[in-house]
């Protein structure tokens, strides 16, 4: 698996606190089945004011130790961007992009939606950038205005979401969101999000082991690899809002709703 959604990199923000728990937080993907992972420390202004030449060099500390243990993982460069003003340009003057590629990572805060958000992510879209917004079903403006995501999906915006979030560690409302997004083709990637080791689990190996039983491993190879190797390629990720369900997976959802229904 392919984890495009990680705090790894330590002492840099509310991740890794050092660079042994980066090692334990790097050992515990391995052990759940991730083979490459992409770094993406938070970039807020006045908090994380991290920049390339500081991503850099804690990826440098990283790597030298994955090389020093003989860890058989690989580790990209990346950021996970919060929405500021200016967050196009300070894109544009650091490269804070995924695994140099087109593709950025996109946040804000989960209990108020900015009124402009939709406008910065059409001007990342005309500057040549693919926006992944992070772990969108956690926004509580998306859970209560489902279409507004549709909207934003349709104009080519990519949705990552949270592995924890299908065993609902963010709570009920969260859990029944993410299904629904992913039963209406609104999810392209899933990750992690780990942030250290005891925070929360990390639940990559589990969600791929659902994904597969629940419905595909077709679906779940394309959530967990291909579609994170296509960002990693810099190479097109197809929006997928008008369903990726073959008819049998279509005929297997909708059976499991009716067993549900009247629990059979």
């Amino acid at each position: 698996m392919i984890d495009i959604h990680t705090h790894v990199l330590p002492r840099i923000d509310d991740g890794a606190r050092d660079i042994s728990e980066s090692f334990e937080i790097l050992q515990a993907l391995a052990n759940q089945g991730v083979t490459e992972l992409v770094a993406t420390p938070h970039i807020i202004s006045g908090v994380y004011e991290n920049t390339r030449s500081i991503i850099d060099r804690k990826l440098i500390e990283v790597q030298d130790l994955i090389e020093e243990r003989e860890l058989s993982i690989k580790i990209h460069p990346g950021a996970e961007l919060y929405y500021e003003p200016d967050v196009i340009s300070k894109v544009k003057r650091e490269n804070l992009t995924l695994a140099q590629s087109n593709y950025v990572m996109i946040e804000t805060e989960l209990q108020r939606f900015p009124d402009n958000f939709e406008e910065i992510l059409f001007n990342f879209q005309q500057e040549g950038f693919r926006p992944i917004i992070a772990h969108a079903e956690r926004f509580i403006y998306f859970v209560n205005n489902y279409n507004m995501l549709v909207n934003i999906l349709n104009r080519g915006v990519l949705v990552q979401i949270n592995s924890g979030s299908l065993f609902g560690i963010y709570g009920k409302k969260v859990k029944d969101f993410t299904y629904k997004l992913l039963e209406n083709g609104c999810v392209h990637f899933i990750a992690s999000d780990v942030h250290g080791i005891g925070k929360r689990p990390i639940l990559m190996k589990e969600a791929y082991q659902m994904i597969c039983e629940k419905y595909s491993e077709v679906l779940a190879k394309l959530l967990f690899i291909e579609n994170p190797q296509s960002v990693i390629n810099n190479q097109s990720v197809e929006n997928m809002i008008e369903g990726y369900w073959d008819d049998e997976i279509k005929k297997r959802s909708f059976l499991r709703k009716i067993r549900t229904i009247f629990r059979f």
